[in-house]
């Protein structure tokens, strides 16, 4: 079974820009839905007024956005750092 590799990771190979731009919007949209998911989960807990939902949603929400926050450093390096593939 093939090992996730962050994005950083992938932004290091020998890549055009357009492929590289292609890797950071992906990793951007699967953040974003990631975040909308959790928002409408939230939502709904407070709806129910489940408190213990409601802690599940906001700890994943927070989780996601240490992740992306966290990551974004790296993504900056990794697109400075790397060789851009010249075609």
């Amino acid at each position: 079974m093939p090992k996730h590799k962050s994005i950083t990771q992938r932004l290091r190979y020998n890549l055009s820009a357009d492929v590289k731009q292609n890797i950071v919007s992906e990793w951007a949209q699967q953040k974003q839905d990631a975040f909308f998911d959790a928002y409408k989960h939230l939502e709904q807990a407070i709806g129910q007024n489940d408190i213990a939902e409601i802690n599940i949603a906001l700890d994943n929400l927070k989780d996601i956005g240490i992740k992306a926050f966290d990551a974004m450093p790296n993504i900056a390096n990794a697109l400075l750092s790397s060789p851009i593939k010249s075609d």
